[in-house]
């Protein structure tokens, strides 16, 4: 039997607040690392920078490792149990002092799936106050489902730039600080949101989002990675990480996935999936 990383008093925040205090998954020089191949990436392809904001495990080999590594998969095994999909890995990045943000809204708004959704929140860059970290209302996850609008603030950092266009209380907001190889873990129907990054350096974060095996996800058929255990259901088609060690190479092969995921996401929407060829 799988020894748990999480203890209870960890479970219980989870499953009370929908989201988990920060824990250390990466060593700061394997966070540091893994920024460095993001960056490399960006830096030699910039035209392309913008394929990272979908299936980012379909075409970086690291970010495929790191949404099957050990420690991280035993985090998502404690809190969705032994079978496990990996949906999408995205990437949000803030540069500095751009006003770049994302107002407050629920995932649960676009991504129709039930249990939920838990996205993993990783820490490349040191994400704080000042940076514009996550911002998380505590238990906000079991309310309903509010209103939301899509915007046009082309500051925001969300696919829609939606907000919730309804009045709620925010005044038990948290910022959940964290340092390089730090993750959190949300629900997906958690109210959320991001500052502005006032810091001296970009703020980067790599999302990667996992649900159990039995989860059903409303709208288009869509693909997922299987990544631990054992798939009896058949709601997702099961596709494999990258082709190559080649990200160019790499990105001509996921046009299928990246139809599916982008389906849900833009679904009767006006907005347009952002840097996609």
């Amino acid at each position: 039997m799988k020894t748990l990383l999480l203890n209870q008093s960890q479970l219980e925040h989870f499953d009370e607040f929908g989201f988990l205090p920060p824990v250390r998954i990466l060593a700061t020089d394997e966070a540091i690392s893994l920024r460095a191949q993001v960056e490399d990436f960006e830096a030699r392809h910039p035209e392309l920078a913008g394929q990272l904001d979908f299936k980012a495990n379909l075409i970086l080999p690291a970010v495929d490792r790191l949404s099957r590594d050990e420690r991280l998969l035993n985090l998502m095994e404690d809190l969705l149990g032994p079978n496990l999909l990996h949906w999408n890995s995205t990437f949000r990045i803030k540069e500095s002092n751009t006003g770049q943000h994302a107002a407050w809204h629920q995932d649960t708004a676009y991504i129709k799936l039930k249990p939920f959704l838990a996205i993993c929140w990783l820490a490349l860059s040191s994400a704080t106050r000042d940076s514009g970290c996550l911002r998380v209302i505590p238990g906000s996850h079991k309310w309903a489902l509010l209103s939301h609008q899509e915007g046009h603030d082309s500051k925001s950092i969300l696919s829609r730039a939606q907000f919730i266009d309804e009045p709620f209380d925010d005044s038990t907001a948290l910022d959940i600080e964290l340092a390089p190889g730090e993750v959190t873990v949300i629900n997906h129907g958690i109210i959320h949101s991001s500052g502005l990054n006032q810091s001296d350096d970009r703020r980067i974060g790599l999302l990667m989002d996992y649900l159990p095996t039995h989860a059903i996800k409303e709208g288009p058929r869509d693909t997922a990675i299987l990544v631990r255990g054992e798939d009896h259901f058949g709601h997702f088609d099961l596709e494999n990480g990258p082709v190559s060690q080649d990200p160019l190479e790499n990105i001509a092969h996921q046009k299928r996935s990246l139809e599916a995921i982008t389906q849900t996401l833009y679904a009767d929407s006006k907005h347009k999936p952002k840097g996609l060829s």
